[in-house]
């Protein structure tokens, strides 16, 4: 039998547990609430951050209408748009390529003589003219040999001279005795010997009359080698280089190893200048002698010069493949130089093509 203990101490004790326990639960619930709540947000966020600046990239890139600097409207102009040439009107040649000019009279100037250097008178750059004199050598042993072909000129025409006034006289004895003798005052024998006489005479004179001839030969060539120590330019033109220097020996052409100059500079004429291009044989049929070409200079690429196809050179370059083409510069201009770099369009046969050259 079960006994029920009914003191006031044992119901005292059953009281509801208030302790902090209850507090400190709830706390923590609400706190790992707020902390999922925020990782939701923050993970929200950096999606949407990512899709959105991605997108916005990519149709930046895509886009023809936006530059780096500057939003262009997409609206197109109109009036550009009407203005603007098609790429069947701008492209008006037929062919490009790129060559070099080149002179066609180039000179390295030198004498036919060897001598000594005395004098020079060009510098890099100068314009020369014809016949002016460039050089000079030592003419030492060249006036001294002109010097003794006139002094034997001279004592040729002197002996000419003499047999001259004996043949003379010889004529007026030999006719005076052609007298005596019709009148038989003399004997046939004198008649005779003084016939002989007159025709070696006359043998005598022409004998000296060519060898005064032939003394006058020689003073002119005696001459013409003195004036071969002075070097004297070809053509008008401008120098472009001084090989030798005052001092030197100078000579037609080179000798044994030793330390001869064959030359003292080399002269272009400017006005001779012209472009000289390789077409690939695969090309050269778009390119025909007289075609209008616009050339540019790869120094000045703004300036457009007028030229002209002169000839195709009918050979090939088994190596290269190419085939030369001789172009025509119209325009002169102390710009255009020897070796220089240029660019050159082949135009087409129409007739915006050619109007359109016709105004550059």
């Amino acid at each position: 039998m079960t006994t029920v203990n009914n003191s006031p101490f044992e119901l005292s004790k059953l009281t509801i547990d208030r302790s902090p326990q209850n507090k400190k639960t709830g706390f923590s619930a609400h706190l790992s609430n707020v902390t999922i709540f925020t990782l939701l947000a923050t993970s929200l966020f950096f999606i949407g951050q990512n899709i959105f600046f991605t997108t916005l990239s990519s149709t930046s890139k895509t886009s023809p209408y936006i530059e780096t600097d500057k939003i262009v409207s997409s609206e197109p102009d109109l009036k550009k748009t009407r203005n603007a040439p098609s790429e069947k009107q701008v492209s008006q040649s037929a062919l490009d390529a790129s060559g070099h000019v080149v002179a066609r009279r180039i000179a390295t100037v030198s004498s036919r003589v060897t001598g000594k250097l005395n004098l020079l008178n060009i510098e890099e750059g100068q314009r020369v003219s014809k016949f002016e004199i460039l050089a000079e050598l030592d003419d030492k042993q060249a006036e001294i040999a002109h010097q003794l072909a006139m002094a034997q000129l001279s004592a040729e025409q002197a002996s000419y001279e003499e047999f001259a006034l004996l043949f003379q006289q010889q004529n007026l004895r030999f006719d005076r005795n052609k007298l005596l003798a019709k009148q038989a005052l003399i004997s046939k024998q004198i008649l005779e010997d003084s016939e002989f006489r007159n025709a070696q005479l006359a043998i005598q004179v022409r004998n000296k009359q060519a060898l005064v001839h032939l003394a006058e030969q020689r003073v002119e060539l005696a001459l013409y080698q003195l004036n071969q120590h002075k070097i004297r330019a070809p053509f008008d033109g401008v120098v472009i280089s001084k090989n030798a220097q005052v001092g030197e020996l100078i000579s037609a052409g080179s000798s044994g190893g030793g330390f001869i100059r064959t030359g003292v500079g080399t002269i272009v004429d400017m006005s001779s200048l012209e472009i000289e291009v390789e077409v690939g044989e695969s090309y050269i049929n778009r390119v025909y002698p007289g075609q209008k070409v616009v050339a540019k200079l790869d120094a000045y690429p703004q300036w457009k010069i007028k030229s002209e196809v002169v000839a195709v050179i009918p050979t090939a370059d088994r190596q290269k493949a190419s085939i030369k083409v001789r172009v025509k510069i119209f325009a002169v201009d102390p710009r255009i130089l020897p070796d220089m770099g240029v660019k050159v369009s082949f135009m087409k046969s129409n007739d915006n093509s050619l109007k359109q050259v016709a105004a550059l």
